[in-house]
């Protein structure tokens, strides 16, 4: 059986933890790396929380680097409201035994990259792009390697969860978000307009929660944490912000939208980190604009039964 190889990046938070457990419970995916890069709460906990995942998935192979510890320009911004002073709501804090590599995940995310075919490795970006935007500056033939990076970012007509306009992944670094997106690399984003759609509603947690075992049990752990976090900030249930870019790799048929050229705001003003999608029948991104929730959860319900 064929895998799809990847890297992951990502700033855990309840919704990565979530999507590490999807990715690497997927015998589909070929997790080559894991980077961190501070974001939802900084880098020192986005970094044992992501080796945290791997241990709890018994996945202590998979290499894990720290990445920046701040964005490229604005000051830093951080979730902890909406993810636990810990970024991991619903789990206890421990110090993991999968090792953190010795590389600065931009030089992981080269090196990995400059090893690779041409067009080999898609990067899940699920938090600030201040890595990958850096890991491009340094090393602009990186990305003759590149299949496609799946991003959770942005928004349009769902409006910002961190402004009126800006979604917290991109105004957490838009200098970045912009880099990225003016590379050239084709982009796949699933912003709150498709995120929003795919909520962790009772009758979906009460399928999780019929599966027997520790890892399920873990999943469902996080899911009522998140959904009592969102319910005290936003009175709904929580959205699968980063476990849709999983969903996008294993089942595309689930999401659809249209080809676009997005653009950043990186003015500092009201409108500071706002994404704005503009269709183009031949633009380098693809704007997710719906999502079906029910197809979702049979996916995430399907990879807790494997583990």
């Amino acid at each position: 059986m064929s895998t799809l190889p990847l890297i992951i990046d990502c700033d855990p938070g309840v919704d990565d933890a979530v999507m590490l457990m999807m990715a690497l419970a997927s015998p589909a995916l070929d997790v080559r790396a894991i980077t961190t890069v501070a974001g939802n709460v900084p880098l020192h906990l986005t970094s044992r929380n992501a080796r945290m995942m791997c241990d709890l998935m018994g996945r202590e192979d998979v290499p894990v680097f720290a990445g920046c510890p701040r964005p490229i320009l604005r000051l830093p911004v951080t979730a902890e409201d909406f993810h636990g002073e810990s970024g991991i709501a619903g789990l206890d804090p421990f110090e993991p035994e999968t090792p953190l590599g010795s590389s600065h995940a931009v030089n992981a995310l080269i090196s990995t990259l400059r090893a690779a075919g041409p067009n080999e490795i898609s990067i899940i970006i699920t938090g600030p792009m201040t890595n990958v935007a850096t890991a491009l500056v340094m090393a602009p033939d990186i990305a003759h390697h590149i299949r496609q990076l799946v991003i959770m970012g942005g928004a349009d007509s769902e409006g910002g969860n961190i402004t009126p306009f800006a979604e917290f992944n991109v105004f957490a670094d838009p200098h970045a978000a912009e880099i990225v997106l003016s590379s050239g690399v084709p982009a796949i984003l699933l912003p709150l307009d498709a995120t929003h759609q795919v909520r962790a509603h009772d009758q979906y947690v009460d399928r999780l929660r019929d599966i027997p075992g520790e890892r399920p049990k873990i999943m469902v752990r996080l899911l009522e944490a998140a959904n009592v976090l969102e319910e005290k900030w936003k009175g709904k249930r929580t959205p699968m912000h980063d476990p849709s870019t999983i969903g996008f790799m294993l089942a595309p048929e689930l999401f659809s939208g249209y080809r676009a050229k997005v653009s950043v705001e990186t003015e500092v003003g009201e409108q500071f980190g706002q994404t704005r999608p503009r269709k183009m029948e031949s633009g380098p991104h693809t704007w997710i604009s719906h999502a079906d929730a029910d197809g979702f959860f049979d996916l995430l319900v399907s990879l807790m039964e494997r583990v």
